[in-house]
């Protein structure tokens, strides 16, 4: 049944929040931002968390996953601001708006695969899936952008590396995957729109890995 970009109706946007909500709130933790890897290698190394100060206790730990800890924790002591230009806040500031919007293509493109396999015999669905299709395919690319942002000015490291050019792959064809959505609605009960959608769902929860690894070091979820 041809359908077109008039389907968003107020009773289909509802149908979306539910789906929505479920998957961001699973999603929210891995989207970190990159400021930690902005001090130089030997700060980093010498970086020590004030508990460990405050503590005399406590044990000074050493190896990556310390590393990143201390790095995420510690960035922002001792930031002077005061010599960058106008351009120079501006674009740093919306890079720190990288870990508030990329929660929006996290939880719209896999919300969209579990409507769609929810609905797939039944045409009313169409609609909500092609509302958060489209949602994230017009977010996914605005939030590659602030994280290339957030990382000007980082140091080497492959785990960014591979975050920066995985979010940007899913940023582009997410892209594309909502345009697909807008010009051919009636596609999401067809095996490409699945597949399709599979595959962002998988790219989504790699790229959230290697967001996590970059601050609380690659062992984050070790049992």
């Amino acid at each position: 049944m041809a359908m077109n970009p008039g389907l968003l109706t107020r009773h289909s946007l509802l149908s979306c929040i539910v789906p929505a909500m479920l998957v961001a709130g699973l999603a929210g933790s891995p989207a970190l931002a990159h400021k930690g890897h902005h001090k130089k290698p030997a700060e980093s190394a010498n970086a020590v968390l004030p508990s460990t100060l405050t503590s005399p206790g406590a044990v000074v730990q050493s190896g990556p996953s310390a590393m990143h800890s201390q790095m995420g924790e510690t960035m922002e002591f001792g930031e002077d601001r005061s010599n960058m230009s106008g351009l120079d806040r501006l674009l740093d500031w919306l890079g720190r708006l990288h870990p508030i919007i990329v929660h929006f293509p996290l939880a719209f493109f896999p919300a969209a695969l579990m409507t769609a396999v929810a609905g797939r015999r039944r045409p009313a669905f169409a609609a909500p899936v092609q509302f958060l299709v489209i949602a994230g395919g017009i977010l996914a690319p605005i939030a590659a952008v602030l994280g290339w942002l957030d990382a000007i000015g980082a140091d080497p490291d492959p785990l960014l590396t591979v975050h920066r050019w995985l979010g940007t792959v899913i940023g582009v064809g997410g892209l594309g995957l909502g345009v697909w959505a807008w010009r051919r609605p009636e596609a999401y009960r067809g095996p490409a729109m699945m597949t399709v959608l599979g595959v962002a769902t998988a790219a989504i929860i790699v790229q959230g890995w290697f967001g996590g690894a970059m601050i609380h070091g690659i062992d984050h979820l070790s049992w």
